[in-house]
């Protein structure tokens, strides 16, 4: 029997991730094929629906609860680790990214590298590990061998926590799933801090008749994962076994690698012209400096090698999203 415990399990993601947990009860974990006893949740806010499905509900700060309820975590046998500032908060507060992302994911490592037996730790990274500068330029494919340089704080908090956590599990304390996931769209709900909260908002709004900005330039090309792909990936990556996965070091999730003009065809495909006219064009400098420093094209062996495929068309995202609406 399985314990399994997701921080930031009341987030889009997070949610996602509960639901395929508590719809298969049986799953598997680390190679072996084991029944779940329980699905736990961390996170500030937990929509009541977890508690009505059975969920065990943890409300509040998880830093705190580390430092309080370390059993809470230690007992556990999987540990995703969802819960996250976004970019453009990190960007804004290097406070904020330092103790939410940076200070916590440290007592995490911690915490589990504590446990009696050795935990399974899936973390949720971000391709904004990589970036380039005039030393050290982007290269055009990301591959494995691809060294990371992030350009921003969130990045770079992603960074600092991929190395401690590899650490860990050289040091034999924790078994480590790092899956660096590429901006999710189209995700619901309100726009957030994200500077690639726009790669959503600009398909979400118009399909609900309202406004978005798109704040690049439509050239500029990006790499999404669909939420599917997104949730699909951690929950697959929970089931390799430590041999077959090699290296503590992060995967590269593939994705859809595509311009934000394609993303704007792809809205137009599914809800007519007059959705378009919903988009305005105002450039923000800042968000543009970031998304320009994110890689769009990736390769890797390592995942083709593991079974990860991708061959979605953004178009049928978008399709599936207005559909779920």
């Amino acid at each position: 029997m399985a314990r399994v415990l997701v921080t930031g399990g009341g987030g889009f993601l997070g949610q996602h991730v509960v639901r395929s947990l508590m719809s298969a009860k049986r799953m598997m974990i680390n190679g072996i094929e084991r029944d779940l006893s329980s699905v736990s949740v961390v996170d500030r806010f937990v929509p009541e629906w977890m508690r009505d499905e059975g969920v065990d509900v943890i409300q509040g700060d998880l830093l705190a609860l580390l430092e309080n309820q370390a059993a809470t975590f230690q007992s556990s046998d999987v540990v995703f680790h969802l819960a996250s500032a976004v970019s453009g908060e990190c960007e804004q507060d290097l406070d904020l990214g330092l103790k939410t992302n940076l200070e916590t994911g440290i007592a995490l490592g911690k915490t589990l590298a504590g446990a009696a037996h050795r935990p399974l730790l899936i973390f949720s990274s971000s391709l904004a590990i990589f970036g380039g500068t005039d030393d050290f330029p982007l290269p055009r494919l990301i591959t494995d061998e691809v060294r990371p340089n992030p350009q921003n704080s969130y990045g770079s908090q992603k960074l600092m926590l991929e190395t401690l956590y590899a650490d860990l599990a050289r040091r034999d304390q924790i078994s480590i799933r790092t899956l660096r996931l590429m901006t999710v769209s189209v995700r619901p709900g309100k726009p957030n801090q994200a500077a690639s909260g726009f790669l959503s908002g600009m398909i979400r709004e118009p399909l609900s008749g309202l406004l978005s900005n798109v704040p690049v330039p439509l050239e500029t090309e990006v790499a999404l994962n669909s939420p599917e792909q997104a949730v699909g990936g951690l929950i697959r990556v929970m089931g390799i076994s430590d041999s077959d996965w090699g290296s503590p070091l992060g995967l590269n999730l593939p994705g859809i690698r595509i311009a934000i003009q394609e993303m704007r065809d792809a809205l137009e495909a599914t809800a007519g012209p007059q959705a378009l006219d919903l988009l305005t064009y105002h450039r923000d400098p800042v968000i543009e400096a970031i998304v320009a420093g994110w890689p769009s094209h990736f390769e890797s062996a390592r995942a083709s090698r593991l079974g990860f495929l991708s061959t979605e068309s953004f178009e049928t995202v978008v399709q599936r999203f207005q559909t779920s609406k």
